[in-house]
């Protein structure tokens, strides 16, 4: 009897508080041929648990009943770590058994009365299948998100996706009373960039000034490309004061930072950024609007710089 060939090491993790019912699997899984098969056993949570922990485990044949912590317990959480498929065994097997099984997240389903090594193989073949094409499946839709969610270019969001983040953090902030605030970059002289290095080199930059801004902000700000060579960046909880000292930050590093062409010429660039802090009652587009005023002030007073927009709310405490 044959495992259907893949990965030359397949290792099963056997969680059963039974001894013969482990040793009757064990016999059975131990004479097949086409792979070599590494065979691991538990009988507690705890020694299940630390299977699981300690590295790869290429498939679980979970016992339903199992002392302190159910097999059918076991199951949303091996499901939602994606650690390895599961195929759940019971000596009393009912359909409604097998039904909760697999909508818990079994990816196979085995009754020990009569079992056999043809059911065990062919079993265990077919559940290492489905699982091989859910996980396909599951990489095909975050490469879907991705393609739709996020820049091609430059690995930030995009413009659909970043003005639905800050639609979502506007949302958070009216419920919760947070202050957050809102930049806008724009590339100073792009143009000039790309008359005179290419637009290859264009790319480049924009590339980097990308990465540079990801590394220079925090893990729970959100960035995005706005269009062309202007970017947003979402600064949640953050006053105006908190995010000037950031894009005070990037605006150095960007200034600083060596850009090279396709021949190795080194230049540099600048950037320009308008700052604002959301206020309450104001939508997206008048946030928006208020931060490209402010960007539009940056390039008036010479780029380079960071300019800032105030709220009624703030005009008023001046």
């Amino acid at each position: 009897m044959m495992l259907e060939t893949g990965q030359s090491l397949l290792k099963i993790l056997i969680c059963d508080d039974d001894p013969a019912d482990r040793k009757l699997v064990r016999t059975y899984l131990q004479q097949v041929t086409g792979r070599e098969v590494v065979l691991l056993e538990a009988s507690r949570t705890e020694e299940i648990q630390n299977a699981l922990d300690r590295g790869r485990i290429d498939l679980v044949l979970m016992d339903y009943q199992m002392p302190e912590k159910s097999g059918m317990d076991w199951l949303p959480e091996i499901a939602k770590r994606q650690l390895a498929p599961v195929v759940m065994l019971t000596g009393s097997g009912t359909e409604e058994v097998a039904v909760q099984a697999l909508q818990e997240g079994a990816v196979g389903y085995l009754s020990k009365n009569n079992l056999s090594q043809e059911k065990l193989v062919n079993t265990i073949d077919a559940a290492l299948d489905k699982w091989t094409q859910l996980q396909q499946a599951r990489a095909d839709k975050e490469e879907l998100e991705r393609l739709a969610n996020f820049d091609l270019l430059t690995g930030l969001y995009n413009r659909q996706a970043i003005l639905s983040k800050l639609r979502e953090v506007i949302n958070r902030a009216k419920r919760y009373k947070e202050d957050f605030s809102l930049s806008m970059l724009d590339v100073d002289l792009f143009r000039r960039v790309n008359d005179r290095y290419g637009h290859l080199t264009g790319d480049e930059v924009l590339e980097k000034i990308a990465t540079l801004i990801r590394r220079n902000i925090r893990d729970t700000d959100v960035a995005g490309r706005y269009g062309g060579e202007e970017f947003i960046i979402i600064l949640p909880q953050a006053d105006l004061s908190s995010a000037l000292v950031v894009d005070e930050r990037i605006r150095s590093i960007i200034e600083n930072a060596e850009m090279k062409d396709s021949a190795g010429n080194v230049f540099t660039i600048t950037v320009s950024l308008g700052l604002s802090s959301w206020e309450p009652g104001e939508d997206a587009h008048s946030l928006i609007s208020r931060t490209d005023e402010a960007l539009y002030k940056a390039k008036e007073n010479g780029r380079n710089r960071v300019e800032i927009s105030l709220g009624s709310r703030l005009k008023e405490r001046i």
